[in-house]
């Protein structure tokens, strides 16, 4: 094929169009760390108070609500040193803490015990999360429990407590956070639960879903783990 001088330039000219472009989005696209920095703010720090009444450890991620707060968990401090649920709220000045939930506020523990999870919220602004200790069942293998606001206060409900059924075959010891489906079930996993594995003496714990049934919740295993051969 031959080029005249009016092909090449054409071609020179689309040429400088397609690297003009590709120049544009790359610039879109690249990354701007080297050029933009970043600076971190302190929001709260922990153990502010005398024992620790608002909480020390936090060890799971917080979440937000439609108006800036963010919510969150410790493993430890609280009221009861057994961990607490907390709100950051903005404000002109900062940030304002508050503690929403001290654990261990039942007696031996039976409202949970030491949260390492997260929290998740519905609609309606009720929070949901585990605990990894506490609940009436030799107070040591965890709860589910709902958060409920209640005008300046909130309120606490066990929704289950693990081991209720023989050899903790329901699971115990939940460290994740929980998911919940558009009919509002919840879904889980506990680290532990006695289930027919020999690895451990704890067993290898399950896969839960829980049901709402009126102001009550149904439990279901979905899986228990370890059960194929060679594990």
């Amino acid at each position: 094929m031959k080029w005249t001088s009016f092909g090449r330039r054409k071609l020179f000219a689309a040429s400088a169009i397609v690297l003009a472009s590709l120049a544009l989005v790359c610039g879109i696209l690249a990354p701007r760390g080297a050029m933009a920095a970043y600076t971190e703010q302190v929001l709260y720090r922990f153990c502010s108070q005398a024992n620790c009444a608002d909480g020390k450890n936090p060890a799971a991620a917080v979440i937000m609500d439609g108006a800036g707060n963010l919510y969150g968990t410790t493993v430890g401090g609280g009221a009861n040193n057994a961990g607490v649920v907390f709100k950051l709220s903005p404000t002109v000045a900062g940030w304002s803490y508050k503690v929403l939930y001290s654990f261990c506020s039942k007696a031996l523990c039976a409202d949970g015990g030491g949260p390492n999870a997260g929290l998740i919220m519905d609609s309606a602004g009720n929070l949901y999360g585990t605990t990894t200790g506490g609940g009436p069942n030799q107070s040591t293998n965890g709860v589910v429990f709902k958060l409920a606001p209640n005008g300046s206060s909130w309120t606490e409900t066990v929704i289950y407590n693990f081991c209720s059924q023989t050899n903790c075959a329901d699971g115990a010891r939940p460290y994740a956070s929980l998911i919940m489906d558009a009919a509002g079930n919840l879904y889980g996993t506990t680290a532990a639960g006695r289930n027919g594995c020999y690895i451990t003496t704890n067993g290898c714990g399950i896969v839960f879903e829980l049901t709402p049934s009126g102001s009550a919740w149904t439990a279901k295993v979905l899986y228990k783990f370890c059960l194929q051969s060679g594990n």
